[in-house]
């Protein structure tokens, strides 16, 4: 018998330091929802059955998981003493010839990896200390929730999509589909032995190319492996996957109304170089540029916090909801996304940019990468996240839009999207 109560999802995204736009997301969700402005990670994950993330969100999750504060959380992205060990540069004797020749075209890795494993560890002992799969022990108040966690990273050997569960009887997992197929009843996971949050956030969090200067490594099952960041999987947005798991999981756990919350670490958008209406600045409308080896490395290389075009969340929304409909209230999708609005003028329609925003800040955001280390690069994220959760110009990223980019599926604003969150609990 299906229960009744929804199963909640939280799904966060991957995107560096970006990532700051999740945490200062929640805090205003519970002060607003639960008048609780300061939530304690565990508090927060009380309302969620299971967490998936990536990257820069893993961080987050695995910060919930050690039950830090939301302001606490906050600091790992605001604070440059803790930013600058996550994303610890690399010394002249530590990068490569090859790597400093690169470096002259803007490619090649800039951060030290096993440095920032031990900075992860020392941000997050409680977690750093316990195995994997008991963390949904480690987190539930009074017993209540046990949630369940999801971190994608990438098989540098084996070339594929690792899913670090904490779930190790779920369906979803290689093991219980090979049990399933062979009809064998033998005991057995896909990872697990040994390794622990940390270590699965240290593998999700792994950037390659222009990021970090090699692959994350450690031990699982006793073997030595090797892990880039799970956006190379194309799971820069955890959504999808987190949908997947849970209908895998939906007959076993008797599952009933499914609610996703989604929340991205923004972006920023321009037209495309052929747009034919007026726009006011030249900055809104991409530059053509001829491919080449060099432009197509450095675009690829960046291809991972990419996810064009929204389609993990359409595709994780048509899935749950294949009536379409065009405010569904139990997928809620929520990110800041610095784009074009078309506007009215005296001379018919232009695009312009959300007000509070000015033209040079636009061009520092959009040119800005996800390691965005330096206090005004922070402080221009802060100040982008701060005019979309206060619905001062920025809109909400859409589950689908139109070719005028309104908003055809989902929430347009941050307050149409916490009026949905705020009616699961009413």
């Amino acid at each position: 018998m299906p229960d009744h109560k929804p199963y909640r999802i939280l799904a966060l995204d991957g995107g560096g330091t970006w990532a700051l736009m999740q945490v200062k997301c929640l805090r205003k969700l519970f002060a607003e929802t639960f008048n609780n402005p300061d939530a304690t990670g565990h508090e927060v994950l009380s309302y969620f059955n299971l967490v998936a993330a990536n990257s820069g969100g893993s961080l987050v999750a695995a910060a919930l998981a050690e039950n830090l504060r939301l302001s606490e959380i906050e600091k790992i992205f605001d604070e440059e003493k803790i930013r600058s060990k996550v994303f610890s540069k690399l010394g002249f004797w530590e990068k490569s010839l090859l790597s400093s020749v690169a470096r002259i075209f803007k490619i090649g890795a800039k951060y030290a990896t096993k440095r920032k494993h031990s900075a992860l560890k020392e941000i997050l002992p409680g977690v750093a200390a316990i195995d994997l799969v008991n963390v949904p022990s480690h987190v539930a108040l009074k017993g209540n929730v046990k949630t369940h966690f999801l971190i994608i990273g990438y098989d540098y050997y084996r070339n594929r999509a690792e899913m670090f569960r904490t779930d190790i009887n779920s369906k979803a997992s290689t093991a219980s589909i090979v049990q399933k197929l062979s009809g064998s009843t033998d005991k057995f996971t896909d990872t697990g032995g040994g390794i622990t949050l940390v270590d699965a956030i240290h593998a999700s969090s792994t950037a390659p190319v222009n990021y970090f200067n090699e692959p994350a490594t450690f031990k699982v099952n006793n073997k030595m492996k090797s892990y880039w960041d799970g956006g190379v999987t194309g799971n820069n947005n955890p959504v999808l996957a987190a949908v997947t798991e849970v209908l895998c999981n939906r007959d076993q756990y008797h599952i009933g109304p499914i609610q996703v919350l989604s929340i991205g670490t923004g972006s920023v958008a321009q037209l495309q170089y052929d747009e034919d209406k007026p726009v006011k600045y030249d900055e809104l409308r991409a530059k053509y540029e001829e491919p080449g080896l060099i432009r197509d490395i450095q675009k690829m290389s960046t291809s991972i916090l990419n996810d064009p075009p929204d389609t993990a969340a359409f595709v994780a929304y048509m899935i749950l909801n294949p009536s379409m409909p065009a405010k569904p209230g139990d997928f809620i999708r929520i990110n800041p996304v610095l784009r074009p609005i078309l506007t009215d003028g005296p001379n018919g329609k232009h695009w312009d940019l959300p007000s509070g925003i000015t033209k040079e800040e636009y061009v520092a955001l959009n040119a800005m990468d996800m390691d965005a280390v330096e206090e005004k690069e922070v402080s221009l994220l802060k100040k982008m996240c701060e005019n979309w959760l206060n619905n001062e110009g920025i809109p909400n990223q859409s589950i689908r839009s139109d070719s005028q980019l309104n908003c055809l599926i989902g929430h347009p604003d941050f307050n149409a999207a916490k009026t949905d969150f705020k009616s699961w609990f009413a």
